[in-house]
């Protein structure tokens, strides 16, 4: 009867053109609110006046100072304010500052720990983000060891599934979200600065960990990404190249999290996994506004622009159906121009364009996306998998593979044969080694010269096979005949 009652509702929702999925919530990641004089009463007051649902708080895990809450006296002030302006309050739980982290002086227990006082210290949150960028030597050292190999991956998945073993049991209703993934890396163990990894890679890595772990409970309920824009001055369609990713460039992350993840205890967004945008923001330029100081150390937009592409991203969210929630990265500017200025108001408190255009936009999906979005499901191939025969001017063969992700290929060529004089039948032609390279490509194209004679009476087999390195199981094979 359950069962019918829901289908009927299902069937009446689709007839009336019912969205499919409820529009993301979208809040601030702001952490200046808990150092107001009045708790962040006033501010919390004025996110919730613009529509925003909910405010994502930091709270630091000090490894030398495991006993103590960071902040503690502030969090007491400010989680109840926000609470009490109908906002729903986040806490991100992360081990800071990296360089502790690299000495040593924390572990994945003590992290649990501390998790576990923190939501025992603040029963009425009901949402944790574990990590903040671990991907980024800002906030996790080391990133690599010293053959080369990714670290972060690994060493950051213990302290992820402890904290959700701790979470889970204090109540299992907790939300545990991981991982607040930085969009950017550069893959580099050797670079001058920033030695960082980019998603897909740490994805692929924290994946690895956790299969050989043997772990058989999850690592987290939804999942976190900040999809800032490579440069404040990039519209909101322009995103990263493999393998880091934007905002437009979310498949990208699905398919990452699905290769690290399908077929086990953790869930990806094909069964479940939520996908949570807990920072984003565009800068903009401050020059003459009072209540800023210092230069500014990076490209920005304007005001307008950044207006345009707040109300754009709370739409498209809307229509993304794994999106639950969207918080821009600051409410109120922070007024050291060597910070960041992506906020909805200017360090003075004055609203910028963006407050009216993010509070449009909140009204406008309050009901989901006004088109009923298809779900997003992994390919069965490589991503962006393309191949090619083609020939000089002097009859010399060359194979041209081409994919969007890093991928192995295997070129092989077999029966080889070629045309006797006078036009004689077919025979082997032994004088040339045949058989399979291996080759990495992409993302980009590369070209493979092929051990075949040139001439119009050779004859010979080619096959093309790529395999996706996050996933060998996702593979194009494709077959050429010379001529």
């Amino acid at each position: 009867m359950r069962l019918l009652a829901a289908a009927t509702a299902l069937t009446v929702a689709l007839l009336a053109g019912a969205s499919s999925a409820p529009a993301a919530d979208v809040g601030a990641n702001d952490d200046s609110a808990k150092y107001a004089a009045d708790g962040g009463l006033t501010m919390y007051q004025e996110m919730a006046a613009v529509g925003l649902r909910q405010t994502v708080i930091g709270v630091r895990f000090k490894p030398s100072e495991v006993l103590v809450i960071q902040d503690k006296q502030l969090l007491d002030r400010a989680i109840p304010n926000a609470l009490d302006a109908g906002l729903r309050v986040v806490l991100a739980v992360y081990p800071y500052p990296p360089r502790e982290i690299e000495a040593g002086l924390g572990n994945p227990t003590l992290f649990a720990s501390y998790v576990s006082a923190v939501a025992q210290a603040y029963p009425e949150v009901r949402q944790f983000v574990i990590g903040n960028e671990p991907n980024q030597p800002a906030f996790w050292r080391p990133q690599f060891t010293r053959a080369g190999a990714n670290s972060s991956g690994a060493a950051f998945g213990r302290y992820l599934a402890a904290a959700y073993d701790a979470l889970k049991g204090i109540d299992p209703a907790l939300e545990v979200v991981g991982i607040g993934l930085s969009p950017r890396g550069n893959d580099k163990p050797k670079a001058k600065s920033n030695v960082s990894t980019s998603p897909v890679r740490f994805l692929r890595a924290l994946g690895a960990w956790y299969r050989a772990s043997g772990r058989a409970r999850p690592l987290m309920d939804s999942f976190s990404f900040h999809p800032y824009p490579n440069r404040a001055t990039d519209p909101l369609d322009r995103g990263y190249g493999w393998p880091n990713a934007g905002f437009v460039n979310l498949d990208r992350i699905k398919l990452a999290l699905w290769d690290a993840f399908h077929g086990s205890a953790q869930p990806t967004t094909v069964n479940g996994l939520r996908l949570h945008l807990d920072e984003v923001g565009w800068q903009v330029d401050t020059s003459r506004r009072v209540g800023y100081q210092g230069k500014e150390n990076v490209p920005v937009t304007d005001e307008i622009t950044q207006a345009a592409i707040y109300g754009d991203l709370i739409r498209r969210s809307a229509c993304e159906p794994d999106v639950d929630e969207v918080s821009f990265f600051g409410f109120r500017d922070d007024g050291l121009r060597t910070g960041f200025q992506a906020a909805l108001q200017r360090a003075d408190g004055t609203p910028r364009p963006a407050v009216d255009t993010v509070r449009a936009a909140i009204a406008d999906t309050a009901e989901g996306c006004a088109d009923a979005p298809a779900p997003w499901s992994p390919p069965d191939e490589v991503v962006g998998a393309e191949t090619e025969l083609r020939f000089d001017s002097l009859g010399r063969a060359t194979a041209v593979l081409e994919a969007g992700e890093e991928a192995r290929a295997t070129v092989c060529v077999s029966d080889l044969s070629v045309r006797g004089f006078g036009g004689a039948a077919l025979r082997p032609l032994r004088m040339v080694a045949t058989g399979c390279k291996t080759v990495t490509v992409g993302p980009g194209s590369l070209s493979v010269p092929l051990s075949v004679p040139a001439g119009e009476d050779v004859r010979a087999n080619v096959s093309l096979g790529l395999a996706a390195v996050s996933n060998r199981s996702r593979k194009t094979f494709v077959e050429h005949e010379i001529p």
